[in-house]
């Protein structure tokens, strides 16, 4: 196990060494200078140029291309990324985390991974994504990261990108199953379009998607299309995060595919 501390955060990276692999795969490993030392299954892509970013959570070098503001800890578990951000008092320091990968994404792409809330203490069961992220003032979004150590959610609203929100409706509520879907626009934190629908639920893992079209973007769940909405002036660049409020779960799988723009 391997311990990664960053001196302007206030939280320990712990990363459990690397799951082996299976034995007779094909397999194409990426260094620093592509992927970061993300291992990809070929059956998986038709051609390397079509995967910005793949993460499936068994190397050791997270610290190539992650950082994380806020939350209580951040490791690699069983092959996945855990995120503890749920203290026991409601918005004591950890409640929020966000987990930033610095590859930038850029054009027409298609983003799934999977999420499971492990638990919530305030029944949020929350699972955000941040994407097409970055400071309008033009500064890597790496470099500006101790302004954004407690990880507020304030401080991303000033920034230029999209928050995208899956958690559970019924927090205040337990006949309410539902889960709360919304995709909002920044800086400025417009909401672009919400439905409530679906579930969110601990225990359960759900497979996400969402995907950008020129200035068409859409959130699936589970194969689901939910939310679909139209920016005029979309935000075509920027980097990709993950984000959570007082909840406690892990991410796997993770690809970024670029879409071929001729194909509908």
């Amino acid at each position: 196990m391997r311990r990664w501390t960053d001196p302007s955060a206030p939280f320990e990276l712990v990363l459990s060494p690397p799951a082996p692999e299976t034995p007779n795969m094909n397999l194409l490993r990426y260094g620093k200078a592509g992927l970061a030392g993300t291992t990809l299954g070929l059956s998986l892509i038709s051609a390397a140029s079509d995967v910005l970013l793949e993460e499936r959570f068994h190397e050791s070098e997270l610290s190539q291309s992650w950082w994380v503001e806020g939350g209580q800890s951040v490791t690699i578990e069983e092959g996945r990324l855990r995120v503890r951000a749920d203290p026991a008092e409601r918005h004591a320091p950890g409640y929020v985390c966000t987990v930033w990968n610095e590859t930038p994404i850029k054009g027409d792409v298609k983003i799934d991974f999977d999420a499971h809330v492990l638990s919530s203490s305030i029944k949020a069961n929350n699972i955000n994504a941040f994407f097409s992220y970055a400071d309008p003032a033009g500064t890597p979004l790496r470099d500006s990261r101790t302004q954004r150590i407690t990880a507020d959610y304030s401080l991303y609203h000033k920034l230029d990108g999209y928050i995208f929100t899956f958690l559970n409706a019924g927090q205040n509520d337990a006949d309410d199953t539902r889960a709360r879907i919304r995709l909002r626009r920044c800086p400025g934190f417009e909401l672009l379009k919400e439905t409530f629908d679906y579930h969110c639920q601990p225990g359960q893992t759900y497979h996400i998607t969402i995907t950008r079209r020129g200035d068409n973007l859409s959130m699936a769940i589970d194969g689901q299309v939910f939310i679909r909405a139209t920016d005029p002036s979309p935000h075509l660049s920027g980097i990709f995060g993950l984000r959570t409020y007082h909840t406690d779960l892990w991410w796997d799988n993770l690809m970024i595919t670029q879409l071929d723009p001729t194909t509908p």
